[in-house]
């Protein structure tokens, strides 16, 4: 019997056959009772798991108001923001909330120019809150508060705190809260320069830019002054040799040279709300005839951490210079420091100037067999001197050449690649490429500690030619300095040897070339191994290849005519 077609069937192939003819959008057939009713839709997915949390600082203190509103009075307090989420998703969106009201009567409050203020209730947008794999918070947002005028000291009152995120929740451990204080204190704050970098002459000075008042509410009799080399920098010098100041030198074991740290005990009282005062005289920065850059950090404080150690100044003293129509503050004792976190200022000095290393080779003209020492290396073309860890230098003895002795900071290396830079360079003959290929013997060497100015090559190598000589050249390539303008930094070792003529053999030297000055300066040559490279392919390789041809020739045609022989016999 044949099968039939049920009603659902027909309906379901002649859906299938307008949707081949018409496209899905035209050929979608009308629900029937008979049809199954449609899925429920996907409930949404949960919110991702986590959390963010807000710390603020438990208190806060500020100086007492004077007489006269003191804007440098204003002071930061930092919220912190941390992102808790897991699989480093973001928190979005985050506002904070900040209510003043518990402390409108003790302070007063400075909000950025996004936040919405409406009375004591300021509400400002923190952005996203990104996760950071550290110990330190995801996002540090500000306001600032200052002392009302009239608050009394010790007042207090409450600044609290929310926050809220587009798509996270806010964390139970949150600290939400801030005593504001009203305190007698000082107040020492350094102004920021106008440069950050100032521009020195080389082998000249400047004044230390150094703006010192105090907004605090207490008078400070006395100024602990700190001067010292940023991160271990040693280049700038302190000029002079105040009384009141103890130095550190560069060489500790020596107090003659050069000062490059300082601390001063200033004996000029700065009153509360003081203007700012500047050094008298001005201390001078110096940096030598060869230096590029250096920085110095200083500080001040309105207490003395601990007695000065250094070599003590001999003549002079430096003082603190009042502004314009300043009294003279009476002695007290040394007041409490409100916030020392404008108390330090880090500044560079810059001469201008710059190292420029670059590659010197040589050019030599000897005869076949004689010993002569070409001198190659770096040197220094800039007007600053250079310091870091060495300069590396690779050298390529030419083909034809036998060494004989080398120096001692030298030593063979058998390819071109794994220099201590993050990128190894490119040999080649394209334009972009560092230098030439190199097909001779290879020497990697170093030339340590400082480069000065129009410094002498001084790697030393002791070589004889095996064979005439037209002009090989050998690549002379350093690593320093590929930024500099042109292709300095390469270098070449040209060696031209004609037959010798009988003569005694000599021992000439190789002038370095590119104007490098003489060789002069070599150390001890050190024994090393050949590197004569002339039986790898050219030379006297073809006459030994071409005998041993004609020997194996000559042999089959002996066994040949020998087995005819035997045949006939």
């Amino acid at each position: 019997m044949r099968p039939r077609l049920t009603a659902g069937a027909a309906r379901a192939a002649l859906a299938f056959c307008a949707a081949m003819v018409l496209g899905p959008g035209l050929a979608a057939a009308p629900p029937s009772a008979a049809d199954p009713a449609p899925a429920p839709a996907p409930a949404p997915a949960p919110a991702p798991a986590g959390y963010f949390a807000v710390y603020a600082p438990p208190k806060h203190e500020v100086a007492r108001a004077g007489a006269i509103p003191n804007d440098a009075r204003f002071k930061d307090v930092q919220i912190q923001f941390v992102n808790a989420r897991p699989q480093q998703d973001l928190v979005e969106d985050v506002e904070l909330v900040i209510d003043t009201t518990g402390a409108k009567d003790v302070a007063e409050f400075r909000f950025a120019a996004d936040c919405a203020v409406a009375g004591a209730v300021a509400t400002c947008p923190v952005g996203d809150v990104e996760v950071r794999w550290n110990a330190e918070p995801n996002v540090t947002y500000p306001y600032k508060v200052r002392a009302k005028a009239g608050a009394a000291n010790g007042a207090t009152g409450q600044v609290g705190y929310t926050a809220r995120s587009a798509n996270t929740p806010l964390g139970k451990e949150s600290e939400l809260t801030t005593a504001v204080t009203v305190t007698e204190a000082a107040d020492l704050v350094l102004t920021p320069p106008a440069q950050y970098r100032i521009r020195v002459p080389a082998g000249g000075s400047v004044p230390l830019p150094l703006d010192v008042s105090n907004a605090g509410s207490r008078t400070v009799p006395r100024t602990y002054l700190r001067i010292w080399g940023f991160d271990g920098d040693d280049r700038a010098e302190l000029l002079g040799s105040y009384t009141n100041c103890w130095y550190q030198t560069r060489d500790p074991k020596n107090a003659k040279s050069p000062k490059v740290g300082a601390v001063c005990l200033l004996d000029t009282p700065l009153p509360a709300d003081s203007a700012r005062h500047v050094l008298s005289p001005p201390l001078k920065v110096a940096m030598g005839k060869y230096e590029q850059f250096s920085r110095l950090e200083y500080m001040v404080l309105p207490s003395i951490p601990e007695q000065p150690r250094g070599v003590r100044g001999t003549s002079g003293v430096l003082k603190l210079a009042p502004g314009p129509q300043q009294k003279a503050a009476q002695a007290a004792p040394p007041p409490r420091e409100v916030d020392g976190s404008d108390n330090s200022v880090i500044v560079g000095f810059d001469t201008g100037q710059v190292a420029d290393l670059a590659a010197a080779g040589a050019t030599v003209k000897t005869r076949v067999g004689e010993r002569f020492t070409a001198v190659v290396g770096v040197t220094n073309r800039g007007r600053a001197a250079y310091r870091g860890p060495g300069a590396a230098v690779m050298v390529e003895i030419p083909r034809g050449l036998k060494v004989l002795g080398f120096d001692k900071r030298c030593k063979a290396t058998p390819n071109t690649t794994h220099w201590e830079n993050y990128t190894d360079p490119t040999f080649g003959d394209g334009p972009e490429d560092d230098a030439p290929v190199p097909t001779g013997a290879l020497y990697r060497c170093r030339v340590p500690g400082e480069l000065l100015p129009d410094i002498k090559p001084v790697l030393g190598f002791t070589l004889t030619a095996t064979r005439a000589l037209g002009e090989a050249r050998g690549v002379v390539f350093l690593s320093e300095g590929r930024a500099a303008p042109g292709r300095n930094n390469l270098g070449f070792l040209t060696v031209t040897a004609t037959a010798a003529a009988g003569g005694t053999v000599g021992g000439g030297t190789g002038q370095p070339s590119k104007g490098s000055g003489t060789a002069g300066g070599t150390q001890s040559v050190t024994t090393g191994g050949s590197g004569d490279l002339a039986a790898t392919g050219t030379g006297a390789t073809l006459p030994v290849a071409l005998a041993a041809i004609g020997a194996t020739g000559l042999g089959v045609i002996v066994f040949v005519v020998a087995r005819r022989l035997r045949r006939r016999v």
